[in-house]
């Protein structure tokens, strides 16, 4: 069994042991009808509030921009300040220590990807109970933002993965129709793989790609529950053979630091990503010519990841209703419609889709399969990822022979969840 990481495991624990303290003195709850109940905990409000958030150029203008008017539309907040973390690493290993001091920010913008750990660790408040109209919100989305029937965080964007090809190199290999199954992402790899250039980029340091291979054969995590299922196996039997046969490569082989790179410097022709290949490549490789698809099914099957930022409350705010009603304030159309405009981010309101569209017309595409999108479903421990990782890496870099199968299974052992 694959030990944990301890770095990791012991962020977890501190979030649960910060929660459990904050929990026995005491701080503020909402109460079952919705309403703050902070003057029961001993912690007034004082109308200040603070939002945490990590992101690239703009995120900070987006952020502000969300702000805007807010002192007009909430009752009883006199000031927004906000906290911006260097890295979405840097959130996480700041938090627990916030957490524990009482100066964590009382509304946090986060992904879908690790607001599990979060959640179960009680970092999240729940916002049920609210007059919160989500009606008009793209719903897989809203759902993304959900356990066990609670609702932890309201979306601001919703973006499902996609499918990059450099059409350069595919019209120069004599190639027909864009791939709609992994046997032909097979076949369109073995005819580009030739002059330095690799068919297919499939980035090992990270669980985020590997994950769209596991949704689209039919599998995925499914929050720990399927770990090792036959499609699971399947994907990454098919990961392992890419590789194996020369036609995968992965940023590390090209000496380089993540998959954008090794697309946006012709040394791949296809990968999976996202919407921020759009200003990777006006920025890195402004005359290639590439295309969007939907990402590929593997045995008959369609599917891709949603990744949704939203805004969440933090369970201890001196002031959860306020500060739920800051968080929908932040999340309305024309605060969506600038995060577009600065960042680039597909909103997740509908209404606001319009100006996504316009300024990214190479990505209307997305709006085909938006509805097939899932959540990432890794488990809450996030160690998960950096062990399945390990699995990727220790077959391609160490040429570990241990089979798709047996990995997964040993994976399971250990984070499986009932």
């Amino acid at each position: 069994m694959r030990k944990k990481n301890k770095k990791i495991v012991a962020l977890g624990l501190v979030l649960v042991t910060s929660m459990a303290l904050l929990a026995s003195c005491g701080n503020s709850d909402k109460g079952s009808d919705g309403s703050d109940s902070s003057s029961d905990s001993g912690t007034e409000s004082n109308g200040i509030l603070t939002v945490g958030f990590w992101g690239s150029s703009g995120e900070d203008k987006a952020v502000e921009a969300a702000i805007e008017g807010v002192k007009d539309e909430v009752e009883g907040v006199k000031e927004i300040k906000l906290e911006q973390y260097a890295t979405v690493n840097d959130f996480y290993e700041k938090l627990p220590g916030q957490i524990a001091a009482g100066t964590a920010p009382d509304i946090v913008i986060a992904t879908n990807e690790q607001h599990l750990q979060l959640i179960a660790d009680g970092v999240l408040a729940e916002l049920d109970g609210y007059d919160f109209d989500l009606s008009g919100y793209t719903q897989n989305a809203v759902e993304a933002w959900q356990y066990e029937g609670k609702q932890y965080g309201i979306p601001i964007t919703a973006a499902p993965s996609t499918f990059v090809i450099n059409t350069d190199m595919w019209e120069a290999a004599g190639l027909g129709e864009y791939p709609k199954t992994w046997d032909e992402v097979y076949d369109a790899a073995k005819e580009l793989t030739k002059d330095g250039v690799t068919g297919l980029c499939i980035e090992a340091g990270t669980i985020f790609h590997p994950t769209q291979y596991m949704n689209s054969f039919g599998g995925g995590w499914k929050d720990g529950k399927e770990i090792s299922s036959d499609e699971n196996v399947a994907a990454l039997e098919y990961i392992f053979k890419m590789f194996d046969e020369g036609l995968a490569i992965s940023a590390k082989e090209a000496g380089l630091t993540w998959d954008g790179e090794v697309f946006a410097g012709d040394k791949c022709a296809m990968t999976t990503g996202g919407t921020w290949y759009v200003n990777l490549m006006r920025e890195a490789a402004p005359n290639t010519n590439y295309t969007f698809v939907p990402v590929p099914g593997g045995n008959g099957n369609q599917g891709c990841t949603l990744h949704s930022y939203g805004v969440a409350v933090v369970s201890n705010t001196a002031d959860v209703d306020m500060a739920a009603k800051v968080a929908y304030y932040m999340s309305r159309k024309e605060a969506q419609e600038t995060r577009a405009e600065l960042i680039g981010d597909r909103p997740a309101i509908e209404e606001a889709l319009p100006v996504f569209r316009e300024l990214n017309p190479q990505l209307v595409v997305m709006d085909d399969y938006i509805g097939q999108a899932t959540s990432f479903g890794y488990p809450a421990d996030q160690a998960f990822k950096t062990d399945f990782t390990a699995i990727l890496e220790n077959h391609i870099y160490n040429n570990d022979e241990t089979s798709a199968k047996d990995a997964l299974e040993t994976l399971a052992e250990t984070y499986v969840s009932n």
